[in-house]
């Protein structure tokens, strides 16, 4: 059987946040395109900053929310000892949701 390829998104999934408990499978686990601001405080010409490009930064994690232009991920999550949830998250991120160039969900 041929593997599916991911859907990808342009900057936005969509997702029902009343639906996300603690359960890890509710979350999709997304690989985000973003771009960052580079800086330089070294001298230089106007050529070569006409020639500069924004730099792409690749995020994965499960998607949290995408809400007031803000992409919100995490990466680690402590398991319950008790039963197949999950009790506090870790490594978060967050992503200004207009500089996403692309997202996807990958599972």
């Amino acid at each position: 059987m041929a593997k599916r390829k991911p859907k990808i998104y342009r900057k936005t999934i969509p997702l029902n946040t009343k639906k996300l408990g603690k359960n890890i499978a509710d979350y999709p686990f997304v690989e985000i395109h973003w771009l960052d601001i580079e800086g330089d405080a070294g001298w230089s010409d106007t050529k070569a900053l006409l020639k500069s490009n924004l730099p792409t930064c690749v995020s994965k994690g499960y998607l949290v929310s995408q809400k007031g232009g803000v992409t919100r991920i995490f990466t680690d999550y402590i398991k319950s000892k008790t039963d197949e949830t999950f009790e506090n998250i870790g490594n978060t991120t967050i992503i200004p949701t207009s500089v996403i160039q692309s997202i996807k969900v990958i599972h």
